[in-house]
This record gives C-alpha cells, sequence and structure tokens, in this order.
C-alpha cells in the first residue's frame, strides 16, 4: 500500500478531512519536503507502544494469527515475483 503523503500546510488548510482519512489509514505529513510526523488512528499508535519487543522471534505455533497471515502473505507474494522472473529468464 502507497503511503500518503502531505505537507503539513496542506493538512492544516483541511484539517477536518485529513482527520477523517488518518483515522482509517496513517498519513505522513511533510515540512519543506521532508518527512515530519506520522497522524495515524490511536489503536494504531497504541498497538504500536504495546509492550512486545517488534524483534522477538517465535517458536514454532506460538507465532499470533494475525503475524503469520503477514509473512504468508509477503511470502506469496515474493514467490509470485520469483516465479515469474524465472519465467522471464528462461524464455
Amino acid at each position: 500500500m502507497k503511503r500518503k503523503s502531505i505537507s503539513t500546510a496542506e493538512f492544516m488548510r483541511h484539517f477536518g478531512r485529513y482527520h477523517d482519512e488518518a483515522q482509517k489509514s496513517p498519513i505522513l505529513l511533510t515540512k519543506h519536503g521532508r518527512p515530519s510526523v506520522v497522524v495515524m488512528p490511536v489503536e494504531l499508535f497504541e498497538k504500536m507502544l504495546g509492550s512486545d519487543d517488534p524483534r522477538r522471534s517465535y517458536a514454532a505455533g506460538e507465532m499470533p494469527d494475525e503475524l503469520a497471515a503477514m509473512f504468508n502473505t509477503q511470502l506469496e507474494k515474493d514467490s509470485e515475483e520469483y516465479r515469474t522472473s524465472r519465467d522471464e529468464q528462461d524464455r
């Protein structure tokens, strides 16, 4: 998913609209063309602050379903891209 990026000035001009959008998906705000801050739903922010160490490793079978689904989705995507590139090389 492509991240939405807007200037802080644009965000301030249309605060209500972007506030509503940020409830659904994070918005990257820029200042002088450089990334500055991210506006995101409070639930996502609180989840990010959770006590789980993001570097944690899991034994087989103990990985949370949500994380396993994310890895499986990415693995399927990467596998398909690899197969496609191999097919193109074989031609």
